[in-house]
């Protein structure tokens, strides 16, 4: 029976096949699209969506649900509202393959991250969003930047 590191080593692996052929075959559209069923699949199973549920339940006014946010849901920064736009800085990536070590930092992370900020925004909005990456440090940037809006 084979170790947990060689368990772990072929995740690792796996995972890198995937991403590459990802990069080589797929169009951009096409890779948008399946990053964003990742990144919501990515926010139900780590208890962000749920999470995310109970602030928009529980609170009223957007910025007690931002603060509720910054409080419940980890991830890289903080976000903060400027009149119609929350914004948030990250000075390491927030994918938590690439800080567990199970991936390697890959452009194609930033849109499952973007669509994660999404599916959590949906719900504390109660309604669709859009989310900017104006930065990301996957795609060689020194931070990730994220702006998100309600529609």
């Amino acid at each position: 029976m084979a170790d947990e590191s060689s368990h772990v080593e072929l995740l690792r692996e796996w995972v890198s096949s995937l991403l590459s052929s990802t990069e080589e075959l797929l169009d951009e559209a096409t890779k948008e699209r399946l990053l964003e069923s990742c990144g919501r699949a990515c926010a139900i199973h780590c208890g962000s969506s749920e999470t995310a549920q109970s602030i928009a339940k529980s609170a009223e006014q957007i910025d007690e649900r931002l603060d509720q946010v910054n409080q419940k849901i980890s991830w890289c920064g903080k976000w903060v509202r400027d009149k119609n736009t929350i914004t948030c800085v990250c000075e390491s990536c927030g994918c938590p393959l690439v800080r567990e070590g199970l991936a390697a930092l890959s452009p194609i992370f930033c849109n499952c991250s973007r669509d994660y900020v999404k599916a959590v925004f949906e719900v504390i909005f109660g309604g669709p969003v859009t989310v900017d990456l104006k930065q990301a440090i996957g795609r060689g940037d020194p931070v990730c930047r994220y702006l998100v809006k309600a529609r």
